[in-house]
């Protein structure tokens, strides 16, 4: 029982990354649901679909194709919408009916893509994973189908710059003017002739740990080097300790920005941050160990010191507005103790 949540919502699940991953890319993306988890992706996980809708779809899974099994019924679906969309690829991705009745994503994938000669992922996400997780996996084998020959290496590729990991996305943008020499972001503000020109980076920077798979493929095929973490600003301030929560990159490199600082991670284990957990006792036992907590508004409930409320859409599914950006480092140090 230690790990229900009494206090913090459910955060935005594997289903939710992989789609975000891919949503600027041109491709037609079916959660293999009964329309549940789309809902719950467009409606808190996807603050672009509001201003640009997707073709993210639901499959509309029912009770008798579950128990039956009949995934004719889903590639069928899924191939006369292709006729219809012309897509770069068509992606179906998982949820929690298709784990329990145990779908072979990939062999409907290779089975849709035999038959309408488009290329096709399949990603068994199942809403267990956090959002990380299938955002790296669909990045990852994205890149690992289009990226081709390298012919230049130039400018900065940022990878796992998602919306999820920022409160709004305004937020989403300005962290990307921290690279004047930006060639491209996957997944946010890009196009799919971005995503095949990708292995042309000279550089690139990952900006939260859904980026990793895919930083460690192109550099172990083209040699592209990695950093991890985001160039913020130092944060010049005299203060008491202070944590960081959230996710693993971003809180880790806000930690490192302010000094005296450690980071706490939520969702991805990538092993930069001091801790990691998501048990709300935890949470608070290690917070009590500070003067000073940097995270979602939701925490605030679980912590007795000095709070800056930082919102993130992975948490709290965009219903707070940024409140102060990692990027202004004087109004962080406003509220430090």
């Amino acid at each position: 029982m230690k790990d229900l949540f009494l206090t913090l919502p459910p955060f935005a699940p594997d289903y939710g990354g992989a789609c975000e991953a891919m949503y600027e890319l041109g491709g037609l993306v079916l959660i293999h649901d009964a329309s549940g988890c789309t809902v719950n992706y467009v409606s808190f996980d996807e603050p672009r679909f509001h201003d640009r809708p997707g073709t993210v779809f639901s499959s509309g899974l029912t009770e008798i194709d579950a128990v039956m099994g009949d995934d004719n019924v889903l590639i069928e679906k899924a191939i006369r919408t292709a006729e219809i969309l012309h897509p770069n690829f068509i992606a179906y991705v998982g949820s929690s009916v298709p784990m329990v009745v145990g779908t072979d994503f990939e062999g409907v994938a290779a089975e849709t893509e035999a038959r309408c000669g488009i290329p096709t992922f399949g990603f068994d996400c199942n809403g267990i994973h956090s959002y990380v997780w299938g955002a790296g996996k669909a990045l990852r084998a994205l890149a690992d189908r289009f990226c081709g020959e390298k012919t230049e290496s130039r400018g900065t590729l940022v990878l796992g710059q998602l919306p999820l990991d920022d409160a709004d996305l305004g937020a989403s943008r300005r962290l990307l003017t921290l690279f004047p020499d930006l060639r491209a972001s996957l997944s946010f503000n890009c196009t799919f002739d971005d995503l095949r020109t990708a292995q042309n980076a000279e550089r690139i920077v990952v900006a939260s740990a859904s980026g990793l798979p895919c930083a460690r493929l192109l550099n172990e095929r083209y040699g592209i080097p990695y950093t991890v973490g985001l160039p913020l600003q130092k944060i010049d301030h005299a203060h008491g300790p202070t944590l960081v929560i959230g996710e693993d990159v971003r809180a880790q490199s806000l930690a490192e920005a302010l000094g005296n600082a450690d980071a706490l991670d939520l969702f991805s284990a990538a092993g930069l941050a001091k801790y990691h957990t998501i048990d709300e006792g935890e949470i608070k036992t290690v917070a009590a160990q500070y003067d000073n907590v940097i995270a979602d508004p939701c925490f605030k409930p679980l912590v007795n010191c000095n709070f800056l409320p930082m919102p993130t859409v992975s948490v709290t599914g965009g219903i707070y507005a940024e409140t102060v950006s990692p990027l202004d480092p004087q109004a962080i140090a406003a509220y430090l103790r």
